[in-house]
């Protein structure tokens, strides 16, 4: 029983991934179309400040009071957690309210001296309000995730994404004449007012909870509580905040060194928004499904490890790098053959399909270097991926100044990073994990078999396909012609070694 209800939860959970994932990728189609390419440069300049904030002000809160929660429920001693939840929202709302009056005070000066573009200050004071109520949410989240109950939170996130796309249609249909500055103000806008209505669904839900499982136990005061949660929050905190620091690094390097490879800072800044806003978004919108199988499987790799069955932990590890490559492969073989298509069907704009397929050759190594680094998570080896992190985010930023800087190379640039980063991750990572077991990379399975399988699907496209000209209906003949490809060729691989 145990096993079927952790099953369905996992299941659960895995869908909500997928729709949530959807529905951000609807979003920044719609987003896209109403502020277009500068519009978005500006919002992704803008949205690494967001996240930063947003460590600072709620990170590791999630998980912190989702294991607090797992253990005052498994003792039986529900005051504690009411108290723990109730003295941490408290401290949330007042931490939270500091922090944004600091950031809402120097929003001119981040938008000048650190982003070099005035016109991000809206868009800084338009999150503000989110920082807030994402830090007060975060906290009942985690309490749903520690009381393993997966199907509220999956629910409300939903709700939330959907209510963000009215929301944005309704604004932005409704400012259409104003500055672009203004349009990009009311897209971080939509945070709050789609965060809002998630944190009352959380508060309304909890409460349903709290009346039909009454408090009882011993509790410390508050005081402890708090400081219980900020010493398991604080490490992942700063974890978040040097990854969301390296990422607002990149944020604002691309377009300088497009600048200084000759463009002007219109076209970098436009150039960048159709990079970051909308090829890369189609690039890792497949990813939807790698990050729902680390989900699953990382997990029963931990349970492996514990255990000491290295047999299994190979077994589990090929077989989600694997599943890993057949997305990775076939999305790249299709994004590579129709490039254009895919950019004009979801964009109206055939420069990101120029982009999209410069993108799509490292693809598969950048979604195989992910999943290594969630192996590398479900074998206990934090330290060292957190250390192989920041040896590869050292040679990204270095190998992108140099590379976008050269005129020549500009944007491609990029591009030969997308293959070079990756690369040295899975060097690193794999050689961690060969440290710790003893693990066989199956390299002719994970690599050159399916790469050959997307070679000859780009043939089936350029060749068989030539005559579908709905887009959507091709790409889905494409994946599943892989697919079709892929198990034949293996099947016949397996019979003839029988």
């Amino acid at each position: 029983m145990k096993r079927s209800s952790f099953a369905l939860k996992t299941l659960i959970l895995v869908l909500s991934n997928i729709i949530t994932g959807t529905l951000s990728f609807v979003f920044s189609i719609i987003l896209s179309r109403k502020i277009g390419s500068k519009g978005m440069g500006l919002y992704q300049l803008i949205m690494p400040i967001y996240s930063l904030f947003l460590c600072l002000t709620g990170g590791g809160i999630t998980v912190s009071i989702s294991k607090i929660a797992a253990e005052k429920t498994a003792t039986g001693n529900l005051k504690e957690l009411y108290k723990t939840i109730k003295a941490v929202c408290v401290f949330e709302i007042i931490w939270s309210i500091l922090v944004t009056t600091i950031l809402f005070i120097s929003c001119k000066a981040i938008s000048k001296n650190l982003l070099y573009d005035e016109r991000t200050m809206y868009g800084i004071i338009a999150f503000c309000p989110a920082l807030i109520i994402i830090s007060i949410s975060s906290v009942y989240k985690g309490a749903y995730y520690g009381l393993q109950r997966v199907i509220e939170p999956a629910i409300i996130d939903i709700i939330e994404k959907i209510v963000r796309i009215i929301v944005i249609c309704i604004l932005l249909s409704t400012l259409n004449n104003v500055n672009l500055e203004i349009k990009v103000a009311a897209a971080f806008i939509t945070l709050s007012c789609g965060e809002i209505i998630s944190l009352i669904l959380f508060i309304i839900c909890f409460k349903g909870y709290v009346r039909k499982n009454p408090a009882h136990g011993k509790s410390d005061n508050d005081f402890q509580l708090i400081f219980n949660v900020l010493r398991l929050s604080f490490p992942l905190a700063l974890n978040g905040m040097l990854g969301t620091m390296f990422i607002a690094v990149i944020a604002i390097l691309i377009p300088r060194r497009l600048q200084a490879s000759g463009f002007i800072y219109e076209e970098a800044l436009s150039l960048f928004g159709k990079l970051e806003g909308m090829a890369l978004t189609i690039a890792f919108y497949p990813s939807i499904v790698i990050n729902s199988l680390c989900v699953l499987l990382v997990p029963s790799i931990s349970e492996a490890v514990t255990f000491k069955r290295e047999q299994s932990v190979t077994r589990k590890m090929n077989m989600s790098l694997k599943i890993t490559s057949l997305i990775a492969f076939s999305s790249a073989a299709i994004f590579f053959s129709i490039p254009l298509r895919i950019g004009y069907f979801f964009y109206n704009d055939e420069t990101v399909g120029q982009l999209l397929k410069m993108l799509s050759i490292g693809l598969p190594l950048v979604y195989i270097e992910i999943t290594l680094c969630a192996l590398l998570n479900g074998i206990g080896k934090q330290g060292a991926l957190l250390l192989n992190s920041i040896i590869i985010a050292i040679f990204e930023l270095i190998a992108l100044y140099v590379l976008i800087g050269i005129p020549n190379i500009n944007i491609k640039g990029y591009a030969i990073d997308f293959i070079l980063y990756p690369l040295i991750g899975i060097i690193l990572n794999l050689r961690e994990i060969k440290k710790s077991l003893n693990y066989n990379f199956d390299f002719t399975g994970i690599i050159v078999f399916p790469f050959l399988c997307s070679v000859l699907l780009c043939f089936v496209i350029k060749y068989v396909f030539i005559n579908i000209s709905n887009t959507p209906l091709l790409i889905f003949i494409s994946y599943l012609t892989y697919g079709i490809i892929y198990f034949s060729v293996n099947k016949m691989q397996n019979h003839s070694k029988l």
